[in-house]
């Protein structure tokens, strides 16, 4: 279950205390370095074993071509409606989106390690108490706090009175 919420792209944690989000936090904090780790290691055996040798940079840099939008498309991708794809140079292919993962997640590690210690910080906003803390995580990263006072909570109360007839 933790898992899935580390994974979590959008939406709303709820934590009780400020420990368990704290705990949260660090949790994801690590899952990233992980898997940064983990894509990082396999990008450096794709560079270093011989089918993930490509050519150099300035000839890839001569054969890249233009993309619809302007930008210079890497040598062997094309489109297929939305999607880019790449048969001819596979290997290469693997290793740049490889890069692309590790890059995100080495990202995800500063942002959420600002966020730690950011949150190290939030009990000085407001008053003393029994608090619940809501995390708004945007794209893999928290990017607000929600701080609620259990004793100013409304409670919704119905009364009255009924007779008979």
């Amino acid at each position: 279950m933790l898992r899935d919420n580390l994974e979590l792209n959008s939406g709303l944690v709820k934590f009780p205390s400020k420990e368990s989000a704290t705990a949260y936090l660090e949790a994801m904090l690590q899952y990233y370095k992980a898997r940064q780790e983990e894509y990082g290691h396999q990008l450096g055996e794709q560079l270093r074993s011989p089918q993930g040798h490509t050519q150099p940079k300035e000839k890839q840099e001569k054969e890249a071509k233009k993309d619809k939008g302007g930008q210079q498309a890497p040598r062997g991708w094309t489109r297929v409606g939305s999607l880019p794809v790449n048969s001819s140079d596979p290997q290469g292919a693997l290793a740049q989106v490889t890069l692309r993962i590790v890059d995100d997640y080495k990202s995800r590690v500063e942002k959420v390690s600002d966020a730690l210690k950011s949150f190290q910080e939030v009990d000085a906003l407001s008053q003393a108490g029994t608090r619940s803390y809501t995390l708004f995580v945007y794209k893999g990263v928290p990017e607000g706090v929600i701080v609620e006072d259990m004793a100013k909570r409304e409670v919704f109360a119905y009364t009255g009175s009924f007779r008979a007839v």
